[in-house]
């Protein structure tokens, strides 16, 4: 299984060789394809191979591409790559409003408890009313009870002048690692055949991510923990910064009661939704709890 996140902040040539990315600017490297499951490229400076392109989409890795202020601007990703990707895009089709609704309830419940969470790792005692409101919520969260978590949780963790449309550090750390999350849920929806424009919940005719935005929902809190342990509302994102939120995604979380890394944790979610999809039983789905930041121990 992959699971090497490759950054390129500097000028470089990106090449394929032998089913290797070879990295060449001052000396060369190489790194098998199959084992990396992002590539951030930074530098504009970078030029890069079609056929590694193409390679890199054949094993699925999700290749972001940054603008000149190294902000996450695209996302290349493989086209019909499911053996079965009519089926599963019926399937997508043929979902009932009802079940859809009972998937974005599981989604939205699993969503606050994880700020909960999060709230209480950073000993902040407004995590009892998030694990009460996500008691609450209703079947298609029709008491918009996400937005009333949103509004406490971010005013709790970062202070009541906290305002998530503001320029500041804070924000931009913020947008970083959703981006790189966001990255992840896609690479790992595409692989199963899903057509991440048609959305659970999400519903934008501009946005080609609709699901993706619905599934990474849960693991957004991963995102602001690290954030509020580390970035203060005037301080700049550097490059350490960068490679550490790129690094999330190797950060333990909780699904079906053992610790996975986010990006296998990813996995098994969108697994658990192909079935649920297959048995139209909502109950099936499988979603993350956070815990505090620790990186995963691979064997």
């Amino acid at each position: 299984m992959s699971f090497r996140s490759v950054i390129i902040s500097n000028p470089a040539n990106l090449a394929l060789k032998n089913n290797n990315l070879i990295i060449t600017n001052e000396d060369e490297f190489q790194i098998p394809v199959e084992d990396i499951s992002v590539l951030l490229i930074e530098s504009p400076a970078v030029k890069v191979t079609a056929r590694l392109i193409s390679k890199l989409s054949e094993y699925s890795v999700a290749t972001i591409v940054c603008d000149d202020k190294h902000l996450p601007s695209s996302i290349v990703l493989p086209l019909n790559l499911h053996y079965k990707t009519f089926k599963v895009l019926k399937d997508q089709l043929s979902q009932s409003a009802a079940f859809s609704k009972r998937i974005w309830q599981s989604i939205i419940k699993q969503k606050l408890k994880n700020q909960g969470l999060c709230l209480e790792i950073s000993n902040n005692d407004g995590y009892k009313f998030l694990y009460k409101l996500s008691q609450d919520v209703e079947s298609g969260d029709k008491g918009n009870r996400e937005a009333i978590g949103a509004k406490y949780y971010f005013k709790s963790l970062f202070g009541e002048k906290f305002n998530r449309n503001d320029i500041n550090g804070i924000n931009s750390a913020l947008n970083y690692g959703y981006t790189i999350i966001r990255s992840a849920v896609a690479r790992s929806l595409v692989m199963y055949g899903f057509n991440t424009s048609l959305g659970v919940f999400h519903c934008n005719e501009l946005n080609s991510y609709n699901l993706v935005d619905d599934f990474m929902e849960p693991f957004r809190p991963i995102v602001d923990l690290w954030v509020y342990k580390n970035i203060s509302i005037d301080e700049d994102l550097t490059k350490e910064n960068r490679i550490a939120l790129v690094d999330l995604i190797n950060c333990d979380c909780i699904i079906e009661g053992k610790n996975h890394s986010v990006l296998n944790a990813i996995d098994k979610m969108v697994a658990s939704y192909t079935t649920a999809c297959n048995k139209k039983d909502y109950r099936l789905i499988k979603l993350p709890e956070i815990k505090d930041i620790e990186y995963h121990y691979y064997e």
